[in-house]
């Protein structure tokens, strides 16, 4: 990840890295997730609560709230419970957070029965995918186990049919996780047609219902007090419960491989009777935390640290958070404070909440606070508690003592730091402006999607989060997309789990970043949808993508569709041949607004012949988006005003036909380069140089960059180095991926030698720029491994290997073992640790990061 320089025992150690925001000189370092480095940091919050939203008014003494759920597609939390004032139906109401205040709207019914949701009323709903999953039992169908599918519009939701997971009484209910790493539903259940045992399977949402797998026996024998979490760091689930009647707690290890389960050893937490039990991922320290009532001591709050490793756990020792009489036990984790946030009740009545802070195997608390005040002085019964990422907000959903269904916003106490531990690399030093010549390189080939063999792929990047993102048609034909980020300094990529965006076939995939809002935009052909062309758009998160609802911009059927983004305007423009209109080709202008777009009306560029193989590349000297299709290779270019576009006149760039076809804007000499290959001249792989002039394009001789036949052509420029990259499939040397090089001259472009990546049957190539680690990355289909597959590509050139100070730069870093000598006010001798606000002190806190020893007042020797 990072580059150690000066072995010299005379030299200190440094090391060159990548700064994330300005680096100040002489501050203490981290590297982040990326291999980043940033300096510490610290934000605060002061505890408060905000005030209650009602979302059930009428009082009744058999409201149960089931579960509470966010739903980061659409921003909403949503509220599941068993509705006493209206026959216990399952019902559930969507809110909306503002401030420190939650609204919700009309309640609505998904199962018109009683239904069973468990004696202790743990979770029973799970969010993946822009759906939200709920599992119960349906008296009104010999109280089966039962799953709906729920989809968030607006304030309200709607329900796909209800699935039978388990043909037997199911009276716990079922509890259920998001298994992110699989794309998958596990639902845990107590199965009374086989003696209650504990039981799980696994749930794939398509659309607006739900399949299930075989079930897996966790427990072959009774089980109760259910609790289910997910482990991302390990891809594995697992679930809790109680020994009966009243006995000890043991939890088991779930690991899923397609619609299968299979069950680690079972592990006891703990040995004394055992309500209320939580199941909770600290992604900080990526550890489980088991929050419950412990009945053998009191019935006191208490929490322990669980670390999963392969298909078993340990725990540290218990923590007790309560020492009175606990009940009504809910918990999540606040990824703002990066603290496990839980709501209880005491033998006092009152609706507390307090925060959990794990450090190793330990577990320490703040402050505890008021989450309700019943006038009538009652005690809460059923809360329930989620985190709401887009307002950095705990809800606690609950019954008041007199029936009502309550919500209220909580913002807990604490504060939140980069540093831990692990991350502390050293200390800053001053700016410096250093390059290095390096040569051409080409990484590893990387897997992205190990399903099948996907097609389609598109990729872009994402110049805000400083991600790649790569989409494809996947497994069962799926529009889906996979976040990557590149490591410059081996000139790999790594990958985080694919999210699905369209669960019906999507082919023509195209996608491009909207700079302006910070959201990748992917348009395709909706098969599934009587092949309209659709778009969606993407919000990058970390390691993951989310998306919004799909919009049509063409009711007709649609295919050969390219986008681009015209940053002058800040619009999204689309190109596509309408099959439906004769087959023009046809273009319309997208506005993305949050995390949805909006179109204008659709321009015909081409109503003469067959419009095929569409390209759209924006020109950002000339503020033009060029759009250009075959057969003959034609283009011409575009104007973008308001929510529409016009366009000048027709160029011709090749006169036989072509395919395969893909575009780039050489920003450096203000081109417009074309690959693609040539059927007029033996499928030969061809390039052509465009010029941009006012509402017109002229072009150049078009250049053969590979004498046999290409396929699958993926074109991209490097503004680093200045070249175009061309990715392709060379059909002369056994179909491989190949990359060459091309250097753009007034109207022509020359080529150096082609680069063999992969030494396996290719295709179906797409490509794209990283500006923040000056890397190429090639996305294609292997088919000597059926798997999606990228490449990370170095052009030779120039390279900062220290640098600027400010965010994106390169820093030096004094490491260990070497003396930072530009610090202040140090006593000689004497060790330092880093605080969690980025200053050193003689004293450890919390998280014991230590710094160094001091040679002078000036200089420390890193952990040293």
């Amino acid at each position: 990840m990072l580059r150690v320089i000066g072995n010299d025992i005379d030299i200190p150690r440094q090391e060159h890295a990548v700064a994330s925001g300005a680096l100040p000189n002489g501050q203490p370092i981290v590297v982040n997730a990326n291999g980043t480095v940033s300096v510490v940091t610290q934000t605060s919050q002061t505890q408060a609560v905000g005030s209650t939203g009602t979302f059930e008014t009428p009082a009744s003494s058999g409201l149960f709230v089931m579960d509470v759920v966010y739903d980061s597609t659409n921003n909403k939390v949503v509220v599941v419970y068993k509705d006493g004032n209206n026959s216990s139906y399952g019902t559930a109401a969507v809110g909306t957070v503002s401030g420190t205040s939650i609204s919700f709207g009309t309640p609505v019914v998904f199962e018109s029965a009683l239904i069973y949701s468990g004696s202790n009323e743990n979770t029973h709903a799970t969010h993946i995918g822009g759906k939200i999953v709920i599992c119960y039992g349906d008296s009104g169908n010999g109280g089966h186990g039962t799953a709906v599918v729920g989809t968030v519009s607006g304030t309200s939701i709607s329900f796909g049919t209800p699935v039978v997971f388990n043909a037997a009484a199911t009276n716990e209910g079922g509890v259920c996780c998001t298994d992110t790493i699989n794309n998958k539903v596990i639902i845990a259940y107590r199965d009374e047609g086989t003696s209650n045992y504990g039981t799980a399977k696994v749930g794939t949402v398509s659309g607006t219902s739900i399949s299930f797998g075989s079930a897996a026996v966790f427990r072959s024998a009774t089980v109760q007090a259910l609790s289910i979490g997910f482990d991302p760091s390990t891809g594995v689930s697992i679930v809790g419960y109680r020994q009966p009647p009243w006995g000890g707690a043991d939890c088991n290890i779930l690991t899923v491989s397609g619609t299968s389960i299979s069950v680690g050893s079972n592990v006891t937490f703990n040995a004394g009777s055992t309500t209320n039990i939580n199941i909770i991922y600290d992604s900080n320290v990526q550890k489980m935390v088991f929050i419950y009532v412990d009945n053998n001591n009191s019935n006191k709050g208490t929490g322990r640290v669980g670390t999963v490793s392969g298909t078993s756990i340990s725990f540290g020792d218990e923590f007790i958070f309560n020492d009175a009489v606990t009940s009504q036990l809910s918990a999540t984790y606040d990824n703002n404070i990066n603290r496990v946030v839980i709501t209880y009740a005491d033998s006092n009545t009152m609706s507390n909440f307090i925060t959990a802070t794990v450090s190793g195997d330990s577990l320490s608390f703040g402050t505890e606070g008021e989450f309700f005040d019943d006038p009538s002085g009652g005690i809460h019964f059923y809360s329930r508690l989620c985190f709401d990422t887009s307002t950095n907000k705990c809800i606690v959903a609950f019954r008041s003592d007199a029936g009502l269904g309550y919500a209220a916003v909580i913002t807990p106490e604490g504060s939140n730091t980069n540093l831990t531990s692990e991350n502390y690399i050293g200390i800053s030093t001053g700016p410096t402006d250093l390059t290095e010549a390096q040569t051409q390189a080409v990484g590893t080939p990387v897997a992205h999607y190990t399903t099948s063999l996907p097609a389609y792929h598109t990729a872009t990047f994402d110049s805000n989060s400083n991600k790649v993102v790569v989409s494809f048609r996947g497994n069962g034909d799926d529009g889906t997309s996979v976040v990557g980020t590149v490591d410059s300094s081996n000139n790999s990529i790594s990958f985080g789990s694919p999210v699905v965006w369209n669960t019906d076939e999507s082919i023509y995939i195209k996608s491009t970043f909207d700079s302006n809002l910070n959201k990748v935009v992917v348009a395709y052909r909706d098969n599934g949808n009587s092949n309209r062309g659709t778009a969606v758009v993407g919000t990058v998160s970390g390691t993951s993508i989310s998306f919004g609802t799909p919009v049509v911009f063409e009711t007709g059927q649609v295919d050969h569709v390219d986008v681009t983004f015209d940053s002058s305007n800040n619009k999204v423009v689309i190109a596509y041949r309408d099959r439906d209109d004769s087959y023009y080709g046809k273009a319309i202008v997208g506005t993305v607004s949050g995390t949805s777009i909006s179109f204008g009306s659709a321009v015909n560029f081409n109503t003469s012949g067959t419009t095929v193989y569409m390209g759209a590349v924006f020109d950002s000297n000339s503020n033009k988006v060029v759009v250009s299709w075959g057969n003959p290779g034609k283009a011409k270019v575009g104007t973008v005003s308001g929510t529409s576009i016009s366009f000048g006149s027709e160029a011709t760039f090749e006169s036989g036909n072509i395919d395969m076809f893909s575009g780039t804007f050489d920003s450096s000499n203000n081109k417009v380069v074309y690959a693609y290959r040539d059927e007029g001249n033996s499928n030969y792989g061809t390039a052509v140089v465009g010029t941009v002039s006012g509402t017109s394009i002229s072009f150049g001789t078009p250049v053969v960059f590979e004498s046999a036949g290409v396929d699958g052509t993926g074109t991209v420029f490097d503004s680093n180095a200045n070249k175009v990259n061309i990715f392709y499939e060379d059909a002369g040397n056994s179909a491989y991926g190949t990359v060459i090089v091309g250097t753009v001259s007034g109207t022509s472009i020359s080529f150096g030698s082609p680069t063999v990546f992969q030494t396996a049957t290719t295709g179906q190539f797409a490509a794209t720029f990283d500006s923040n680690s000056n890397r190429t990355i090639g996305a294609y289909s292997n088919e000597g491994t059926s798997k999606g597959t990228s490449v990370v590509f170095r052009n030779a050139g120039n390279y900062p290997v220290t640098g600027q100070v400010a965010d994106g730069g390169h820093v030096l870093v004094d490491t260990q073992g070497g003396i930072a000598d530009n610090l202040s006010g140090l006593t000689a001798g004497q060790s330092y640790y880093v605080q969690a606000d980025a200053t050193l002190d003689t004293t450890a806190d919390d998280l014991n990061v230590f710094a160094g020893t001091a040679v002078s007042a000036t200089k420390l020797i890193v952990k040293g």
